[in-house]
C-alpha cells in the first residue's frame, strides 16, 4: 500500500486519464463479452462499419500485479481505435502475485487462440490482427510476439520493459515490487530469469513490424529499454519504429495534451494500418 501512496499522483492521472483527442463516447455499435477461460473474460468492441474487422489484441497495463480491462484510461484508447475502424479485443489475466508468470503468458495466448478459432462467428479478419499492450501488457505482447511468432500484422508497445533489469535503474518501488512478485525473484540472484522473460534477448530475423513509445522522462520503466530494443531489432534488419516523446512520463498519452502526444497517437493509427515506412 505504501508503494502505490509514494506515486499515487502519477498512478491516478493516468488511470483517470484519457486521451487528448475529442472522440464519440461510444463509438462502438455493440459490444460482447466472452469467456475464453474459467473465470476469465475479453470484451469486443465493433465499430459501426460492416465486417470482417482488422483487430487491435489490446492487453492493459499495471505492472502484472494489477490493472483491468475497463479501466477508464484503457476505454480511452479503444474509443480511439474503434473510431478509426479497428475492432478492439480487450483482455483480463490473472496477476502474478500468486501467479507464475507462464500463467499469465498462457492466459494471453488463450485469449488469442480462442479470437482466431472463432473468427468467423466473430467476424475477425485473421489476416490483420495487430498486438498492442501498455506497460506490462506491452511486454506481455512483445514476448509473446518474440517467442511464439504469431502470424500476426504487427506489434504496438506503449512504454514497456523490454529489458527486465532496466525496471531496477528507476527510483520507482512499484516497479521494483511489481517485477520482484511477477518473476519471484531478484535480479542479483537470478540474473537468468530476468534475461529469460525479456523481449530483447529473444530478437532474431523475420519479425512483424514492431512500433515501440515511449517518454524520455518515464519514472517507471526508463526509456533506456525501448531505445536498446529497437537498435536491436534494427540490428536483425526487422521493420521497427521508435517514437519517443521528450516529455512523456509513464502513461503520457492520457496527461500531456500537446501536439507532439497527438502525433504520437496519429502515426500510431498510421502503423495500424500497415502505412509503415522505417524512414518516416
Amino acid at each position: 500500500m505504501i508503494l502505490f501512496l509514494i506515486e499515487l499522483p502519477l498512478i491516478r492521472k493516468s488511470l483517470l486519464g484519457k486521451l487528448p483527442l475529442d472522440i464519440e463516447k461510444k463509438p462502438w455499435s455493440r459490444v460482447k463479452t466472452l469467456k475464453y477461460k474459467e473465470n476469465l473474460w475479453l470484451d469486443i468492441y465493433y465499430p459501426k462499419s460492416k465486417g470482417p474487422y482488422s483487430l487491435v489484441f489490446f492487453a492493459h497495463g499495471g505492472g502484472w500485479i494489477s490493472g483491468y480491462r475497463k479501466q477508464p484510461n484503457n476505454l480511452s484508447w479503444y474509443r480511439f481505435l474503434v473510431n478509426n475502424n479497428f475492432a478492439v479485443a480487450t483482455i483480463d489475466y490473472r496477476y502474478a502475485y500468486f501467479n507464475d508468470i507462464e500463467i499469465l503468458l498462457d492466459n494471453y495466448e488463450s485469449a488469442l487462440n480462442f479470437i482466431v478459432k472463432n473468427n468467423k462467428h466473430l467476424e475477425i479478419d485473421v489476416n490483420n490482427i495487430s498486438l498492442m499492450g501498455l506497460s506490462a501488457g506491452g511486454h506481455l505482447s512483445l514476448y509473446y510476439a518474440l517467442t511464439k511468432k504469431p502470424d500476426v500484422k504487427n506489434v504496438v508497445a506503449f512504454y514497456s520493459p523490454s529489458d527486465l533489469k532496466d525496471i531496477w535503474k528507476t527510483d520507482s518501488l512499484f516497479a521494483r515490487f511489481a517485477v520482484s512478485v511477477t518473476l519471484k525473484r531478484f535480479p542479483k540472484k537470478s540474473k537468468e530469469i530476468y534475461e529469460k522473460y525479456s523481449p530483447i534477448n529473444h530478437v532474431k530475423k523475420g519479425l512483424m513490424p514492431i512500433l515501440l513509445v515511449h517518454g524520455l522522462k518515464d519514472n517507471v520503466v526508463p526509456c533506456i529499454s525501448s531505445v536498446k530494443m529497437y537498435k536491436k531489432l534494427r540490428e536483425y534488419k526487422n521493420s521497427a519504429k521508435l517514437l519517443l516523446h521528450p516529455n512523456g512520463d509513464h502513461g503520457f498519452e492520457f496527461v500531456l495534451k500537446d501536439e507532439r502526444t497527438k502525433e504520437i497517437l496519429r502515426e500510431t493509427i498510421k502503423f495500424l494500418r500497415g502505412e509503415f515506412n522505417d524512414k518516416f
